[in-house]
């Protein structure tokens, strides 16, 4: 490629829409930049429901949070996609489409410059990109939670839409091919390296340094950089590059290019909470799948293989709690010896209030998340609220026909304290960190309305970073949502 016009770092979700939609939708010469990584087994990365396998392999960074005291001390992995991409690469394949109050936030951050209009047209184009898909098959204990919440009042159930392609999983990295859009006069190059930092002509972003084990090399775009690296690798560049806390670029002995305390801040993610069932039911899902299930998922893409394990659930509670089923030991599966009859609704509160941070520390280093998972004592208590809802889920028909005990947090854990003691020993992340930089028209955020850095010319921020406020629900499609909207707002931009 000749002298690239963008420059966008990170191809996630976000980076691959962005590139796709700058280049062939706008005919902008594109340079995607990536980090080198290794494909994980061929069969993990294809079937759906061996996606867990992906966690922990060679295309999961394999990052975890600082200690978190109101969880027990506990450290939390937070796995995060590593390759082309991102995170679409190992994660559950849930296409959750943006509520209404998804949309309200937006609007408001933005005092009305982003209108519901305009945000409904993006998810419409996004959509259309990713051409979600309805399931292929749905395990006996998906079934029996579905039909026995139907009708339920202030209950949304929902059998999840999933990002797969005629039953295998599929992620946005396709987009980067001509053959799969009408092309127009842009191109896509693809450099597998990792940004260390922005480059810079005065206050103007020309380009970034790369860096490949022990050499460095400077690439730059003619109209400038788009940060689409995720809420923690964003504001990670963002720090190295001299724009955030003062204090905190100081004591990494980083010069201050703009004094912005909101970099890294406001980080918010899902905690689930899992409630263990033993059933009875008839069919046990089992990690090791047998011959007959591989072949009907290589001849018609059908069976359980297809399951993405988190195959139904819904919003409960006037939409306070998102519940996910799966037919599964929430914490221990896939491990061979769980193949027991069990099942979990896996509970989380839809709009904690809780806010974390992202910490820079060591320039060189991988920075330090401190997620404060309960800082806010209120989103305790609605926890505890949303697993005693889970167990009245239970005890509906033809759900309560089928379920034989609870074994977390266990029959004998049914006070408040007990449960909020068992939250606090087994609640995991759900995979959905955003907010690190936040977008709205207020002159403190950290991204305008046009997804623009405050502070500096040419230089934009799209992914789960700028989200004001954690989604209602699973953020892949407001993400790609807002990669839609920033790509038409940076195309219109004179530089």
């Amino acid at each position: 490629m000749t002298q690239a016009d963008l420059l966008v770092v990170g191809a996630g979700s976000a980076g691959c829409i962005l590139a796709s939609e700058l280049a062939y939708e706008y005919g902008f010469r594109v340079l995607l930049v990536e980090p080198e990584s290794q494909a994980a087994p061929q069969a993990d990365r294809l079937r759906p429901a061996r996606w867990l396998n992906l966690l922990g392999s060679d295309e999961d960074w394999g990052l975890t949070t600082e200690p978190n005291s109101k969880l027990a001390k506990r450290k939390i992995r937070w796995p995060r996609g590593r390759g082309l991409g991102g995170c679409s690469r190992i994660n559950a394949m849930i296409w959750f489409p943006p509520t209404g109050r998804d949309f309200e936030t937006l609007v408001s951050a933005s005092d009305g410059t982003l209108s519901e209009t305009q945000l409904r047209h993006a998810y419409q184009k996004a959509e259309s990109l990713v051409q979600p898909e309805p399931p292929r098959w749905l395990s006996d204990s998906g079934r029996a939670f579905i039909e026995s919440v139907s009708g339920m009042a202030n209950a949304t159930p929902m059998i999840y839409q999933r990002v797969n392609r005629q039953g295998r999983r599929w992620n946005p990295a396709s987009l980067l091919e001509p053959n799969e859009r009408q092309s127009n006069d842009g191109a896509i190059e693809v450099l597998r390296a990792t940004v260390d930092q922005v480059l810079w002509d005065g206050d103007k972003a020309i380009g970034v340094r790369v860096t490949d084990q022990s050499t460095s090399m400077k690439l730059t775009a003619s109209r400038g950089v788009i940060l689409a690296a995720g809420a923690i690798a964003t504001p990670t560049i963002l720090m190295r590059s001299g724009i955030g806390e003062r204090d905190q670029l100081v004591k990494s002995k980083i010069d201050v290019r703009v004094d912005q305390p909101f970099v890294g801040k406001n980080l918010q993610d899902h905690l689930l909470m899992p409630v263990i069932l033993q059933t009875k039911f008839p069919s046990v899902f089992s990690a090791q799948s047998p011959s007959s299930d591989v072949a009907r998922w290589q001849v018609i893409g059908a069976g359980p293989l297809t399951s993405n394990l988190a195959e139904c659930g819904g919003l409960f509670a006037d939409d306070r709690f998102q519940i996910h089923v799966t037919p599964t030991n929430y914490l221990t599966y896939p491990k061979p010896h769980t193949d027991l009859n069990v099942m979990t609704l896996g509970v989380n509160l839809t709009q904690p209030n809780s806010c974390g941070e992202i910490e820079l520390g060591d320039r060189t280093a991988t920075p330090k998340i401190h997620a404060r998972y309960f800082d806010d004592l209120s989103d305790l208590d609605a926890m505890v609220e949303g697993v005693q809802l889970a167990r009245s889920l239970t005890q509906r028909s033809p759900l309560c026909d089928s379920v034989e005990c609870e074994s977390l947090p266990g029959g004998k854990r049914d006070s408040k304290s007990g449960v909020a003691k068992s939250v606090a020993r087994y609640a995991q992340t759900l995979y959905h960190p955003v907010g690190s930089c936040r977008l709205g028209s207020q002159s403190d955020s950290v991204v305008d309305v046009d997804f623009a850095v405050r502070g500096v010319e040419q230089l934009w921020v799209a992914d789960a970073s700028v989200l004001p406020r954690i989604t209602v629900g699973n953020p892949n499609a407001m993400v790609m949502t807002l990669a839609v909207m920033a790509a038409d707002r940076i195309s219109l931009d004179p530089c």
